[in-house]
């Protein structure tokens, strides 16, 4: 009896253990593209095949809206952001006038690659979401999904001006760059980290 060849047997291994998956195979990648992938899921402490599989996945799928739907602490939270407000709990989701490109950009922009990213980040949300509350008067109904949006603006808060200015064009354009920095050093000050350095003019 012949042995299988590794590709069959990996994919033998994908479907039993996972049931819906398929193997992809990219070639011809350029060296200093694969270069970075490796030095980038070193760093994560992943193989190359896991960093690549996870960064697909948040690229291409629905990770925050699969999340903010199932997520149970998401649940809870919105509640409590409802009550913060004194708004009503509307019967819709977040996400369904969040669009899919959106979502994905919050990925890229803050590193989310997986269900256990968007978990800490909800977490770490917790205690400033009555801030981010209070940073939004006025508004009477909040869909569900409201909490994970706040703790998402939290953790953007966190990171560096240049990515806050990505995040600002990406996301929240409608609103002049000032007064969304304006926010984020609030949020920032109770996280106890220094302003934003913005340009002097």
């Amino acid at each position: 009896m012949s042995r299988p060849s590794e590709k069959e047997m990996t994919e033998q291994n994908e479907n039993a253990e996972k049931g819906s998956t398929r193997t992809l195979t990219v070639r011809n990648m350029p060296f200093d593209v694969d270069n970075e992938i490796t030095e980038q899921a070193r760093a994560a402490g992943k193989s190359k095949s896991d960093f690549v599989k996870e960064f697909l996945s948040a690229s291409f799928g629905d990770l925050i809206g699969n999340f903010m739907r199932g997520n149970g602490l998401v649940a809870l939270m919105d509640k409590d952001v409802a009550t913060m407000m004194k708004a009503a709990l509307a019967d819709y989701w977040y996400d369904s006038a969040q669009t899919l490109a959106e979502n994905r950009a919050w990925c890229r922009l803050l590193g989310i690659y997986k269900e256990e990213d968007l978990q800490h980040i909800m977490r770490n949300g917790v205690p400033l979401l009555e801030l981010r509350a209070a940073q939004l008067p006025g508004i009477t109904h909040i869909p569900h999904g409201t909490s994970l949006a706040f703790a998402l603006f939290i953790e953007a808060a966190r990171r560096d001006l240049p990515t806050l200015i990505r995040v600002h064009k990406e996301l929240f354009f409608l609103q002049k760059e000032g007064d969304f920095l304006d926010m984020v050093d609030q949020i920032r000050q109770a996280l106890r980290l220094p302003p934003t350095e913005r340009s002097v003019f």
